[in-house]
């Protein structure tokens, strides 16, 4: 998912950056790019500056790192915000910029997730006009794991009545193409969220984030995103002997939650076998790339 921003930087950023010179603070254009990873949970914020002609040049890449780390809370809140595949959703009700800014201690802890931000490089253009850098996040141990209130997982509904089942290694859900809207007399694709939830047709749940573990919400949220099912960072995450099923519909304002057939919920849900699946969140989620955001 990738995001274009421009930002025009004039002379009031001598008031957030008073170490910069004065032709940086006045003739400094800056430009970011983000994108989410949803199948290793990363998000990659590639920042490019430029600079007027006779700018001092020895000083460019420290000016650029440290202006960046100055307007880390615009740049984060507009990369989740809205990129190239429209916003970034936190679960079916709301997106997580949304999350964010109902959430008064998230809003506080921008500034941690701006001390844990990764810088994978910083280097000058080859005209030596500018600076481009590359930041990179987990979005789950540094974004997810402030959401994350509880401490012990809720339990699945068990099915105590008979059903041929077996112990899987995972789930594994096919959601690509188009799916009835529940609730809606329309249909349409699933998009990534942070947190999703799993249902089935009785409107169980089989899944959401507060039958995951925290430790693994923070290692890699409640189900990871694949477009190519024979990827091998399937079997990763799932296992070799994992339950296939196939959504039914979607569920939600954003319609990210996905609903599964009655009859694969009963095969996890017998006698409580397969809870371990859960509280890992051992579940993928085969989806169809988004088209990009009119």
């Amino acid at each position: 998912m990738r995001r274009f921003v421009i930002f025009l930087i004039l002379a009031p950023v001598m008031l957030l950056f008073p170490s910069a010179s004065a032709l940086f603070a006045q003739q400094t254009g800056m430009s970011s790019y983000s994108e989410v990873n949803w199948i290793d949970g990363k998000m990659v914020i590639d920042v490019e500056t430029t600079f007027a002609p006779g700018s001092e040049s020895l000083r460019m890449r420290d000016n650029s790192e440290e202006f960046f780390k100055k307007n880390f809370f615009n740049i984060f809140m507009d990369s989740i915000k809205k990129d190239k595949y429209g916003p970034l959703y936190y679960n079916a009700s709301f997106t997580i910029d949304e999350m964010i800014r109902k959430t008064p201690d998230m809003l506080s802890s921008i500034n941690d997730i701006n001390n844990n931000i990764i810088k994978v490089f910083s280097v000058y253009n080859q005209d030596m006009a500018g600076v481009r850098m590359q930041y990179k996040l987990d979005i789950y141990s540094d974004i997810g794991s402030y959401f994350i209130k509880h401490k012990i997982p809720v339990k699945p509904e068990k099915t105590f009545i008979w059903i041929p089942s077996a112990k899987y290694s995972g789930v594994v859900i096919y959601a690509k193409g188009e799916y009835p809207l529940h609730g809606e007399n329309r249909k349409g694709t699933l998009p990534p969220a942070l947190f999703p939830s799993v249902y089935d047709e009785r409107m169980r749940k089989i899944i959401s984030m507060e039958m995951v573990s925290p430790e693994y919400l923070e290692k890699w949220g409640c189900a990871a995103y694949f477009s190519d099912p024979s990827d091998p960072g399937i079997k990763e995450r799932v296992g070799d002997k994992p339950l296939y099923t196939m959504a039914s519909s979607l569920f939600g304002r954003n319609r990210t939650d996905i609903v599964i057939p009655v009859s694969d919920a009963d095969k996890l849900l017998y006698r409580g076998r397969n809870e371990r699946l859960i509280t890992e969140g051992r579940f993928v989620i085969i989806h169809d790339r988004p088209a990009s955001a009119p």
